[in-house]
């Protein structure tokens, strides 16, 4: 992806980020061209080896790239505790979000509900969002009980999340959603996101 690299793009994209990383400049649709024959190879397992390797590079592109692969990989009960490393590490909400949905694949309820209650603000809005998409096939159960657990953290990105996460399941049911809203205090910032579609 260096070839591609656009110096006066780069400075914008890692503006976006609050100069949290170095970026090349390269726009998501020439990334995913750029790598498309390489991830293609690697859908039938998980190679950790290109994942470390990109996560290791200074430059965010390369952790894009990462996610990507994860996204479509195979992944399992086992590869848990070790998508938990990648959440942690160059923890931003680009790249935790964009993990959640692989780490929801993999997941087992019991896995989500400790994450839900992790020490490390990252994991925990990971574990929000692990469900998001799911539709119908929601365990709302599950849900609810991650959501409680973080309720009044007067974080931003977990009331952002919880946000997102009732937002999005309000598609499917918004009865549901309706009734979390009326019978839980949540932070306006949660209820504003939560409640768009109501």
């Amino acid at each position: 992806m260096r070839p591609l690299a656009d110096p006066a793009r780069a400075a914008g994209m890692s503006a976006y980020q609050r100069g949290r990383f170095p970026f090349l400049g390269v726009p998501a649709p020439a990334r995913r061209a750029a790598v498309k024959e390489v991830l293609r190879g690697r859908r039938k397992a998980v190679d950790r080896e290109l994942v470390e390797a990109c996560w290791a590079a200074a430059e965010r592109e390369f952790q894009y790239v990462a996610c990507d692969h994860l996204r479509d990989a195979p992944l399992r009960e086992g590869d848990v505790p070790w998508l938990r490393s990648l959440v942690v590490r160059k923890s931003w909400w680009d790249t935790v979000d964009a993990l959640a949905k692989p780490v929801g694949r993999a997941a087992t309820a019991a896995q989500m509900r400790a994450w839900a209650d992790d020490g490390d603000m990252w994991v925990r809005r990971a574990a929000i969002l692990h469900q998001l998409g799911r539709r119908e096939a929601t365990d709302t159960g599950l849900l609810a009980g991650i959501i409680l657990v973080n309720l009044g953290s007067g974080d931003f990105f977990i009331d952002k999340a919880i946000g997102w996460a009732l937002r999005e399941y309000s598609k499917t049911d918004p009865g549901w959603v309706r009734g979390f809203l009326t019978e839980h205090e949540v932070s306006a910032l949660t209820r504003r996101e939560g409640s768009k579609y109501l």
